[in-house]
């Protein structure tokens, strides 16, 4: 149960506002990353692309080079590397609830093969980046990283607190508004390097992904088979809105104003993202026919010429059984943490 920042174990709670103040290596590897020009990637580069609240765990020698992440005002993108065999682990967390955090943990664990009731949860080691989250004006980013160092201060493994491009290091004022300096990024999956990014192409199918966020009991999930080397979407129901048509042609201002956490700072295309998911609920009214058919998964392969993930024509679910998660009623509100 320990937790190492600059090389001191970290015992009791640790208040975020003294994370950069306290501990100056790991303020300067954070600057040093944020200070880097972002690295733009396109599709072609056999990239994994992390939506909210969903997780990948890859390794070196899996068909993607990278993973990554984006569109995070207060959300985190951690990365979580085991330091022996290079087991690494992203996800896209928007809320301060432990059990993400311990799915992500557990995702990577499970993939080195180490169980539960084994002594090496004592020799688990790992290296933890944090990128995403500034100093809002609702203090929810700081809930996000409170809630990561109180849970690795807590689990068997050993954390080694890399970076940690959040808070105050990841804050700029702009007309007296602080701002995120970057909304995302990823890792090298060979060397490790966590590097600041934008990503051109954020699929497959991010309407659909996005909409999983409000069916029933949405919690952290794993997309991607690192056996197949696919990318798997399971079965999942949604209600369509209200109204949804309508919401189609409202202004920017308008759906900033009501499906926004953060309206100031989001990025440029949260707008179309939001109307992509109202079109998307019209399209396809009853998803478990439409687009999970038989409850069947939604699996995906990596197209080696363009680097785009392909739908597979027959997509057979493990089990063959109906998706058992319940759709619940939809509310403006539901929108407001898809892009924090």
């Amino acid at each position: 149960m320990v937790l190492l920042i600059d090389g001191h174990s970290i015992s009791s709670t640790l208040p975020v506002s003294q994370l950069h103040t306290k501990y100056q290596l790991l303020k300067a590897n954070s600057l040093s990353v944020l200070n880097r020009p972002v690295k733009l990637v396109e599709a072609s580069e056999k990239c994994l692309y992390v939506g909210q609240r969903e997780v990948a765990v890859v390794a070196p020698g899996d068909n993607v080079n990278m993973v990554g992440s984006e569109d995070a005002t207060t959300c985190h993108v951690v990365i979580l590397r085991d330091v022996h065999t290079g087991v690494t682990g992203l996800a896209h967390l928007d809320n301060e609830e432990p059990n993400d955090f311990l799915t992500l943990e557990r995702e990577v664990r499970d993939r080195k093969g180490v169980k539960q009731v084994t002594r090496e949860l004592d020799t688990l080691e790992y290296s933890v980046s944090i990128l995403g989250g500034y100093e809002d004006e609702n203090s929810t980013s700081e809930e996000i990283t409170e809630m990561l160092l109180a849970v690795m201060q807590g689990l068997k493994a050993r954390f080694t607190l890399q970076l940690a491009c959040t808070g105050s290091v990841n804050t700029v004022m702009k007309e007296g508004v602080p701002w995120p300096r970057v909304y995302g990024g990823g890792v090298d999956v060979s060397t490790g390097e966590v590097f600041t990014a934008k990503f051109s192409y954020h699929g497959p199918d991010t309407d659909i992904r996005s909409l999983r966020l409000h069916s029933s009991g949405a919690s952290l999930n794993n997309i991607y088979d690192p056996y197949g080397g696919k990318i798997v979407l399971k079965p999942f129901s949604y209600r369509v809105m209200p109204d949804a048509h309508l919401w189609l042609k409202k202004a920017d201002s308008f759906i900033l104003k009501y499906c926004s956490t953060s309206p100031l700072v989001e990025p440029p295309d949260f707008c179309e993202h939001i109307r992509a998911n109202f079109r998307r609920m019209i399209s396809d009214p009853r998803p478990m026919e439409s687009l999970f058919p038989g409850g069947r998964n939604r699996v995906y392969e990596r197209n080696e010429i363009t680097g785009q993930w392909i739908l597979e024509l027959e997509c057979i679910s493990e089990n063959g059984s109906k998706n058992s998660s319940e759709s619940k009623p939809w509310g403006v509100n539901d929108f407001r943490m898809q892009f924090n």
